[in-house]
């Protein structure tokens, strides 16, 4: 058994804690300075309740369209087959409820609204009320409204997109479910010509590098520096380990790293 004279290569002094915590230390620092770099200004994410164009044309939209949908409504509960009516009587009241939504949001935001369907959309009421009751109404009922359905539907998912205004944004997403319950039911008719819709228009453009990540080209470098600089420094806390016990090891005596003598 080794004397405790032996045993004196165990007895060197260890780093104390702060010398210890120092690499942490820094490595922390870098972090926290690379994440307040990273971090958006108090402005992204400020809401506004000022009105834009957009906005307008979005209560436009929706209010012309209950301006010409609510009469083609009525006119399919009185010309219409069984299951055109209920359809017919579902937008109606649908747009009625969407269109008291509309003219509060309207006044709320002095953001004024037509009180007329547009010529286009009067030119449908007239090809509906010229239709034969029956199956030729039905075709125009079902066609004319799941094509401006369509088209509307696209505008109110981009302006809902892109509005700054938490009650333009809120009033949008429920217009845009009640433009897609709309669809589907005419849909449901079975009487709806898809050959005759528009061409959806869908951008084929490569997304730029670094778009999936929402960085720009300095903020990628910023973070290419973080993992550089959070690398190096454990590299340094590792080497400083290995340091620490190659010291120990030299610190031993000659008869202990050799073996010495055993009792």
């Amino acid at each position: 058994m080794r004397s405790a004279s032996e045993l004196t290569w165990l007895e060197f002094d260890p780093p104390s804690v702060v010398e210890r915590s120092r690499p942490l230390v820094r490595i922390l620092f870098v972090v926290a300075a690379v994440l307040a770099l990273l971090a958006p200004g108090s402005t992204s994410t400020a809401q506004t309740t000022a009105v834009s164009d957009t906005d307008a044309v979005l209560l436009t939209k929706v209010r012309q369209a209950g301006l010409w949908e609510m009469p083609s409504g009525m006119m399919a509960m009185e010309k219409g087959s069984p299951l055109v009516q209920k359809v017919g009587f579902a937008i109606m009241m649908d747009h009625g409820r969407l269109d008291v939504a509309t003219r509060a949001l309207s006044a709320k935001l002095n953001s004024p609204v037509p009180d007329q369907p547009s010529e286009e959309q009067r030119g449908w009421l007239a090809e509906q009320m010229n239709a034969s009751p029956g199956p030729e109404f039905d075709r125009i009922f079902a066609n004319r409204l799941r094509a401006a359905h369509g088209q509307v539907f696209a505008v109110l998912a981009q302006l809902r997109a892109g509005t700054r205004n938490d009650d333009v944004r809120a009033f949008a997403t429920v217009g845009n479910q009640a433009v897609m319950r709309h669809m589907t039911m005419l849909e449901s008719t079975g009487m709806v010509d898809y050959t005759a819709l528009p061409t959806p228009a869908v951008s084929t453009t490569a997304a730029p590098t670094g778009i999936q990540l929402g960085l720009d080209t300095s903020q990628i470098a910023v973070v290419g520096a973080l993992f550089l600089l959070v690398g190096g420094g454990l590299f340094y806390v590792l080497r400083q380990i290995k340091s620490n016990r190659g010291r120990a090891r030299a610190s031993r005596p000659a008869t202990a790293r050799t073996g010495g003598s055993h009792g």
